[in-house]
């Protein structure tokens, strides 16, 4: 770039060069300014979007003179450069192992996705000034250390893995010879080192390289293990540990996993494995482990209600460990622009039928075998009354009244309790709102895309000990197709079968012929397992290059089978659109905090959620028992229809129609056929 008068300043390939640089402008503050406004738009076309933002709006009328507008820049650029320092990511050395570092490789190569995320949240919070905006809140990165995928290429290499795994028949037969298999002596030398310092719970998570990407992440697909971490012995939890980095390897073999890569652009070649050991967030309430509450954020709200906009963001938030949101069960939506707007608590009924009750946390005592069998495994399910008791309910519950059914919003009233946030989002007793607005527009603007964060929340009983908010992740937020929408097709009352105000995805899903349909006068929400059974025999039936339209009642890929049928991916992972009904006696709120649905997004499948109470949305039953069933089961049907169905989305307002077969339009005849020649 050139300064006013011509001078060029080449050769500035980082920070440091930038300082210097700064430092050889003219001192008309006119040609002074011109040249700050060069070196933001240069930061933000090199990635250093929060540094840009913050020299751009410095006008030098704001200074007495270019000495000081000159000053003001140098010392932000050294601020960067400091913080840059702060959060560089270090390498592991076990003999010099320093605890106090927040974030650490152990061995080359690549951090992959999730790891990726942690040392950008790292740097996001210290060039962000959020202890200058939040002095009350402790915002940190949990600690944590990843073995990169150089690891993970030798491990399967020595062990002669490959072909193996790939042809293992259970998931069960690749766990055990993963488990047999022995890890390079360097990782080991660094996981004791790490294991004899560190004394409390941590999690073990995957961090592959297709993993919060930012077009088709892998979400939730590989295994997380949350270990106590407790026993007395250093070489027990050091074996368990060991253990638990080897089954994270081998869930990438694991069928569920697989399923989803062949439903993507990827294959498993591309894909590698990096783990990442990571303090679990929490407070130790007798023999369980918890934090206060968990949840994500996200930029965009697929689900706007009153005054909101779609891009104000959304937040989902849960008393205990974060698993609750990630599997779609229930827990609190707000939106962090208007925290007091609750649309699922609209009366005392929906707010007793819509919280949370119950929640899960890690059982410290639990034996270790127990605790290596999967995520389902690692976390028990707990009563409300048991959180009261830990005295974690104070912050997040109210309580319907026994004498006379109203909210209160205080647990000293005998009743039910439920969980409303009541206390942080009411009456101001932690900031949350105000952190996830900050941390969204931080995150979408340094990411220069829609962001989604996860966090964990600790609040404590003692006054003089400050609130943690800890994030967890951040990582792009998949905004479905971009396809234009065609405007080709005919759509009135008469030719459209399903309609919808609320959809996911965005333009045009052509020529499906099959229907998967489970029928809402034979749905029986005590029946939901058998029915995701039926609707896996049909989906085998079908060749899975075969796209076809799943339609049912209740929330799809749903945790908890009693709000909605509990599909897992293999079992509809031939599904392109995906039709949520609702039913008067049977009214669930979608999940979109779910990796189900992050799936749904990045696969780049169209989402209808048809609400009985909408005047706008309809699904034809009369046109659908028209057709010709191929296969019936107890409650489910495979249709086939006489021609082809289009689905359109509009990605800006939410709308979506799936249309009937369209007649065949004959194409105009040119001359020669005309006159037969």
């Amino acid at each position: 770039f050139k300064t006013p008068d011509g001078e060029i300043l080449d050769h500035v390939t980082d920070l440091e060069g930038l300082k210097n640089a700064i430092k050889t402008i003219p001192k008309e503050s006119l040609e002074f300014h011109a040249a700050s406004n060069h070196f933001s738009n240069w930061l933000a076309a090199r990635g250093e979007f929060i540094l840009a933002s913050k020299i751009r709006p410095l006008n030098y009328r704001d200074f007495e003179n270019s000495k000081e507008h000159r000053k003001q820049l140098i010392q932000l650029v050294e601020n960067a450069i400091d913080s840059k320092k702060e959060t560089h990511v270090v390498e592991f050395e076990p003999e010099n192992f320093n605890p106090n570092k927040n974030f650490m490789r152990i061995c080359p190569g690549s951090l992959g996705g999730k790891a990726r995320g942690i040392a950008f949240s790292n740097s996001l919070i210290s060039e962000g000034n959020l202890d200058t905006d939040f002095p009350g809140v402790s915002i940190r990165v949990p600690k944590a250390y990843v073995i990169a995928t150089s690891e993970y290429d030798q491990f399967m290499r020595e062990n002669d893995l490959w072909d193996k795994a790939v042809n293992a028949k259970t998931n069960k037969n690749i766990d055990t010879l993963f488990q047999k298999s022995k890890l390079t002596e360097s990782i080991e030398k660094a996981l004791f080192a790490i294991i004899e310092i560190i004394k409390n719970p941590i999690a073990v998570r995957s961090s592959s390289l297709l993993e919060d990407s930012q077009y088709q992440p892998l979400s939730g697909a590989y295994a997380t293990y949350m270990l106590p971490n407790s026993d007395t012995k250093t070489n027990v939890r050091f074996k368990q540990l060991c253990a638990a980095v080897k089954r994270v390897y081998a869930s990438m073999f694991h069928k569920e996993a697989i399923a989803l890569i062949e439903s993507s652009v990827h294959s498993l070649e591309e894909e590698k494995m990096a783990v990442i050991i990571m303090e679990l967030i929490g407070q130790k309430k007798d023999n369980r482990f918890y934090p206060t509450f968990s949840g994500t954020a996200q930029s965009f709200n697929y689900y706007p209600v009153s005054y909101m906009e779609r891009n104000e963001g959304v937040a989902y938030v849960a008393l205990g460990l974060g698993r609750t949101v990630a599997e779609g069960e229930k827990s609190l939506r707000f939106s962090p622009k208007y925290p007091a707007i609750l649309p699922q608590y609209y009366s005392v009924k929906a707010t007793l039928n819509s919280s949370q009750n119950s929640f899960y946390a890690l059982d410290l005592n639990k034996n270790t075998k127990t605790l290596l069998n999967g995520e389902t495994e690692n976390l028990d399910l707990f009563d409300l009354q048991i959180a009261e008791n830990d005295k974690a309910l104070k912050w997040v519950g109210s309580v319907v009244s026994n004498e006379d059914n109203v909210l209160r919003d205080s647990l000293k009233h005998a009743g039910t309790r439920v969980i409303t946030f009541a206390p942080i989002l009411k009456f101001g007793l932690f900031p949350l709102a105000n952190i996830l607005n900050r941390l969204l527009e931080l995150g979408k603007r340094s990411l220069g895309c829609e962001v989604e964060i996860e966090f964990a929340v600790n609040l404590f009983k003692d006054k003089n000990q400050q609130p943690e908010f800890c994030i967890l992740q951040i990582k792009p937020m998949v905004m479905g197709v971009a396809e234009e929408l065609s405007h080709e097709l005919e759509m009135t009352s008469e030719n459209v079968i399903c309609q919808s105000s609320l959809t996911l995805g965005n333009g045009q899903f052509n020529d499906i012929n099959d229907i998967i349909f489970v029928d809402p006068a034979k749905f029986k929400s005590s029946q939901t397992k058998i029915i995701a059974k039926e609707i896996e025999t049909l989906t085998a039936q079908l060749d899975s290059k075969t796209p076809y339209i799943l339609i049912g009642p209740g929330r799809w890929g749903t945790a908890d089978p009693w709000l909605g049928i509990p599909v897992k991916w293999q079992q509809i992972n031939g599904a392109k659109i995906i039709v949520e009904v609702g039913l008067p006696e049977f009214p669930v709120d979608p999940s979109f905090g779910s990796h189900f649905f992050q799936n749904v997004t990045s696969m780049r499948l169209g989402y209808f959620t048809v609400n009985h109470k909408s005047k706008q949305d309809k699904l034809d039953l009369v046109w659908l028992k028209d057709q010709t069933i191929i296969q019936e089961l107890k409650f489910t049907q495979w249709i086939k229809t006489d021609g082809p169905l289009n689905a359109i989305i509009n990605g800006h307002s939410g709308e979506g129609h799936i249309l009937k077969p369209q007649p065949e339009i004959p194409q105009a005849m040119d001359e020669h056929e005309a006159t037969g020649i």
